[in-house]
């Protein structure tokens, strides 16, 4: 069965991380996990403050974890953000997704225009047969916008936005994996350095989720005491130190404190959205787990048990490359990355939060991108067309571009000066000076554009060669008497053609009638293996020359 790579990443208060699992079939597999610490403020209760610091921490994290993809589901940990079981009526699943729009003003205090919603259908119905039971998730827009656009300002491309919370669940094992049964009410929750996140399950299916505030400082977290970069980078060095600050015992007392009331009055809570009397176990997990005493505190507010959080996948631990020391303090911090990197593999289905105007942006880019690629494209097939007419006008080119660039500065200085009408002397000495510049300018592109497209279809012009005499106004030939333009070029072509005399003699009349060629001589033509050469030249004319001086501003146009 073909694998496939998917990676989650986890932008928490106190570092960004990231988990790569391979997913073959129901076989999933953790092969490389990575950290980078982010400074105090870049990112506050889960919300992106700093985005040049989120930016800069996430191209080092890419730059030192190694990760297989730049496509990442992307996590959301916000008090902004919810998710909750609703039970709506049957309707279409358009209908029904505008009906959740209106109905998260319930449990999120935004306008309805301000939101993402998605949703995914669960299992069993509601209290009535007629009603369908979902699991709604919600956030405010400009904490999803912002988030994703420092996630993209890295290099990176979001395909997915996941809730943390969700994630959480589906990153820890659950009763039914361990026990083999349906399994029962479990509380797993999330203790980071701003926030804590309380989700619970009821038979395995997400069922209530609750991210609040920590009061008081951060709690002690090894990003925050220097060691910015991938967890393990001081094990490979042989620094066997863990990093974590320690606080003074009134500090920690009081962290506990909050950290035990809000868990309770969450537990407390959700206990009475349910119709079971007790949690069966309540799992722990995230960097303030670390504390000394955390895990009694909850134990004791829970009234049962309560242990360390667990991956339900595979861990490659060679392919992680860490040290058992590195390797314990990641199973901390790696479960919400983990199961945003499984994001899709749960059976009632994968709702994202990733607002559509995201997908607009990036169909307008790709658009964009392609409309550059075709007109590249044009603009290579004009220019192997122009070739293959006129194969060595390069020359000709150059000077043409010259004299282009030339007028085109003086005109631009003309122009500049058309308002000063205090100085008009100036600008009449300007033109005339232009003017001058521009006596016996040839409408190259012109003339030539009018060569290639009089050539028969069967006559190719292999070289055209011009020798050019600098027109004065003193100089230039008058008219003849049968009217004749001035003469200021020669030019001499050879051409070849698999069309033999009648080619040759179709080549003269075209030639011979263009707009700024006069006295058409074809000097000898030359037969071999089927390929008649044709030598010819020709004067260039004043008709060729352009009307740009006519043009200048301050004249008589």
């Amino acid at each position: 069965m073909k694998s496939r790579v998917s990676i989650g990443l986890d932008i928490g208060s106190s570092a960004v991380r990231a988990a790569e699992v391979v997913v073959s079939g129901e076989k999933k597999t953790l092969r490389r996990f990575a950290q980078v610490g982010l400074p105090q403020g870049a990112v506050v209760e889960g919300e992106v403050q700093d985005k040049a610091a989120v930016v800069a921490a996430l191209k080092r994290l890419w730059t030192e974890g190694g990760f297989a993809s730049k496509k990442v589901v992307l996590g959301l940990a916000s008090q902004r953000a919810m998710v909750r079981q609703v039970e709506m009526p049957p309707m279409p699943d358009a209908e029904l997704r505008s009906a959740l729009r209106f109905k998260i003003s319930e449990f999120l205090p935004i306008p309805v225009e301000q939101a993402v919603v998605d949703f995914a259908p669960l299992p069993g119905v509601g209290g009535s047969s007629e009603m369908r039971r979902l699991l709604l998730v919600a956030a405010q827009k400009d904490v999803v916008t912002d988030e994703v656009a420092a996630v993209e300002a890295a290099g990176l491309k979001v395909r997915a936005v996941d809730s943390s919370s969700l994630a959480l669940l589906r990153g820890v094992r659950g009763l039914n994996t361990v026990s083999g049964g349906a399994g029962g009410l479990e509380a797993v929750v999330c203790v980071g350095s701003q926030l804590i996140t309380v989700a619970v399950r009821d038979g395995g299916v997400p069922r209530f989720v609750r991210t609040v505030a920590l009061a008081g400082a951060p709690t002690a977290d090894l990003s925050e005491a220097g060691a910015l970069g991938p967890i393990g980078e001081a094990s490979r060095r042989g620094n066997r130190s863990t990093g974590l600050q320690v606080a003074p015992v009134e500090a920690r007392v009081s962290r506990l404190d909050a950290i035990a009331g809000e868990v309770r009055s969450s537990l407390e809570y959700m206990l009475s959205q349910s119709h079971a009397e007790r949690f069966e176990r309540v799992l722990v997990t995230g960097g303030g787990v670390m504390l000394p005493g955390v895990i009694e505190a909850l134990s004791t507010v829970a009234g049962l048990p309560v242990a360390l959080a667990e991956l339900p996948i595979q861990v490659d631990n060679r392919s992680i490359g860490l040290e058992d020391e590195a390797l314990h303090e990641a199973s901390y911090r790696w479960l919400i990355a983990a199961g945003l990197a499984t994001w899709g593999t749960d059976t009632f289905g994968a709702p994202s939060l990733l607002p559509p105007e995201v997908f607009i942006r990036r169909r307008e880019r790709m658009l964009a991108a392609g409309a550059a690629a075709l007109l590249a494209a044009i603009m290579l097939l004009l220019g192997g067309v122009s070739l293959a007419k006129v194969h060595s006008a390069s020359t000709l080119n150059n000077e043409i571009r010259a004299y282009g660039e030339e007028a085109s500065a003086l005109q631009v200085k003309i122009k500049g000066l058309g308002y000063v009408t205090e100085v008009p002397a100036e600008v009449k000495q300007r033109r005339s000076i232009a003017s001058e510049v521009l006596t016996g300018d040839i409408d190259w592109i012109g003339l030539l554009d009018r060569i290639a497209s009089a050539l028969p279809a069967s006559v190719t012009v292999q070289s055209a060669n011009l020798t050019k005499t600098e027109p004065t106004a003193s100089g230039a030939r008058a008219p003849d008497a049968l009217g004749r333009s001035t003469f200021v070029l020669n030019i001499t072509m050879n051409a070849e053609t698999t069309g033999g005399p009648a080619a040759v003699a179709q080549f003269i009349d075209r030639i011979s009638v263009i707009r700024g060629l006069d006295a058409l001589w074809v000097s000898s033509t030359t037969k071999s293996t089927g390929v008649t050469t044709i030598n010819a030249s020709a004067e260039v004319t004043g008709a060729a020359f352009s009307t740009r001086a006519a043009h200048l501003p301050g004249g008589g146009k």
